[in-house]
């Protein structure tokens, strides 16, 4: 679904389009709205997600030693223990807002164990600390995910003065074959002004990696 429905760009432009018009408008819609998530590199709209991670061979635990004290120093040759940070499991879709379920499933097993949130898991925007994941883990989230563009009202206009634009296009092609004449009207950009995308600029994914 998208952010902007046809009947609000006519609103919004207070004029009238016939079925094949509002056929075309809407492609025109879905187009900007996916540009736009492609720009910022994340669902404009919350919507539920279910995603698989493997856990990396390299997640292992690490000695207490380099926190505590050095055991070499020890002469009683007490043996290290060891600890297991948590393992971060970063959603594609972010922000997180909720996550409805958790499973881990070591690859030895059939059997996946449900994580309890709060002792097995906490909830981050940026995805999921793990603190009972280990080394080669099949990890299944189900999540909320998305940024709620209902509540950012810039990003409703945006895409509705850019579908403005290209609507006005298509009406004075329209006319002008209706009218067997050039209407010599210059041509609008279409699709998102630079000056507009850098206005969402704050709301961007900055990946890492």
């Amino acid at each position: 679904m998208a952010l902007v429905t046809v009947s609000e760009l006519k609103k919004y432009m207070d004029i009238t389009l016939s079925n094949t018009q509002e056929q075309g408008v809407q492609l025109v819609i879905d187009g900007l709205h996916s540009e736009m998530e492609s720009y910022l590199r994340r669902p404009i709209e919350q919507t539920a997600y279910t995603e698989t991670h493997v856990v990396a061979n390299h997640a292992h635990g690490v000695p207490t030693n380099s926190f505590f004290y050095d055991y070499s120093l020890d002469t009683t040759n007490a043996p290290v223990s060891m600890i297991q940070p948590p393992y971060v499991f970063y959603a594609a879709n972010s922000p997180v807002v909720s996550v409805a379920s958790l499973t881990i499933r070591p690859q030895t097993q059939a059997t996946a164990t449900a994580q309890e949130e709060g002792r097995d898991f906490v909830v981050r925007k940026y995805g999921v600390d793990l603190f009972r994941a280990f080394a080669n883990d099949v990890v299944t989230v189900t999540y909320t995910g998305g940024l709620d563009g209902s509540t950012i009202k810039m990003m409703k206009l945006l895409i509705l003065r850019a579908a403005t634009r290209e609507v006005q296009n298509m009406h004075d092609d329209v006319v002008g074959l209706k009218d067997l004449e050039t209407r010599n009207v210059a041509p609008m950009q279409t699709g998102f002004l630079d000056a507009e995308l850098q206005s969402l600029r704050r709301y961007r994914r900055v990946r890492v990696a």
